[in-house]
């Protein structure tokens, strides 16, 4: 699998610069698609585009619900004026909008590859093939007035609409213009990446060396390496020695003489540990000098400290 994704699957792009003239031209168009479709979002103007139709006699009469709902019958909402549709929209122009953040940094990183960047763009292609035909979807729920085509918003433009329907109108032909160029972007994307996916042959030679040196690497690596060519247990054999001959801690003055209260380099430590106490250390034989070897009182006579009072 390493063999057959460093020859058949390329990891870089023929033209990076039009990859990246790609992406600032998307992110406008992704921002234009998450503020059209939020302005839709729940029902801002979806139902009075379907009264417009119906008062014009193009597509089926919104009022229908009602009457359904009255007599206990199944609600069947045309596909193009449901919330569905709105729904649908927010969540794939969001999802856009995270992918178009996520290959942007992954492709500054050397790491958005071509054949990840077709799987993601053939999904984004049949999501947004399926909001234009829910866009364009027909409305068949009056007999009396079928829309087997576009709606009418689409197919007969913004002069039947009322003044107050027109800039919805408008919005709603935008939302479908925008799509249409996503889908357009996206199949570009696509036709780009399958392009990229196989290698050139410069980039094929240059992995192969790559992988030819990596293998040559490993090699040394195991005969001139601290541990080449040895085995587990002699790697633990050597350790053991190596401890084995770490050199001991020395003997403080203190160490192992607890039961022993002498203070060290002193007489009687000396002579309880049977050495002889140097001769800075001896004891010295004191012989009295003449000055202090007469009595007090023939010294300094018969002196008495004179009465204080």
């Amino acid at each position: 699998m390493g063999m057959f994704s460093r020859t058949v699957i390329a990891r870089r792009w023929r033209l990076p610069q039009l990859m990246t003239a790609l992406f600032i031209l998307e992110f406008p168009l992704t921002v234009a698609c998450l503020t059209l479709f939020g302005i839709a979002d729940p029902n801002t103007y979806t139902t009075k585009l379907w009264q417009n139709g119906a008062d014009q006699g193009f597509n089926s009469n919104p009022n229908e619900i009602l009457y359904s709902y009255a007599n206990y019958k199944p609600i069947n909402v045309p596909l193009v004026w449901s919330s569905f549709l709105v729904e649908f929209n927010i969540v794939i122009s969001v999802l856009s909008m995270f992918i178009l953040l996520v290959k942007t940094t992954m492709f500054m990183l050397h790491a958005w590859i071509p054949l990840l960047s077709a799987l993601v763009h053939a999904l984004l292609i049949a999501l947004y093939a399926v909001s234009i035909r829910n866009q364009s979807a027909p409305d068949l729920s009056d007999p009396e007035h079928p829309a087997k085509g576009l709606p009418w918003m689409l197919s007969k433009g913004c002069k039947y609409a009322t003044s107050a329907n027109y800039g919805y109108c408008m919005q709603t032909r935008a939302m479908f213009g925008v799509t249409c160029v996503m889908l357009v972007l996206f199949t570009t994307y696509f036709g780009l990446s399958v392009w990229n996916i196989k290698p050139t042959e410069s980039e094929r030679t240059e992995r192969l060396a790559d992988r030819e040196a990596d293998i040559e690497m490993k090699k040394l690596s195991q005969y001139q390496g601290p541990d080449g060519g040895i085995s587990q247990e002699e790697k633990w054999e050597r350790n053991r020695q190596i401890f084995l001959n770490l050199p001991k801690t020395p003997n403080t003055p203190g160490f192992g003489m607890r039961n022993n209260p002498m203070t060290p380099r002193t007489v009687a430590f000396t002579a309880l540990n049977g050495g002889q106490a140097p001769q800075a250390m001896r004891p010295v034989a004191h012989s009295p000098g003449p000055s202090n070897t007469l009595p007090f009182r023939q010294q300094f006579g018969d002196a008495r400290v004179p009465d204080a009072r």
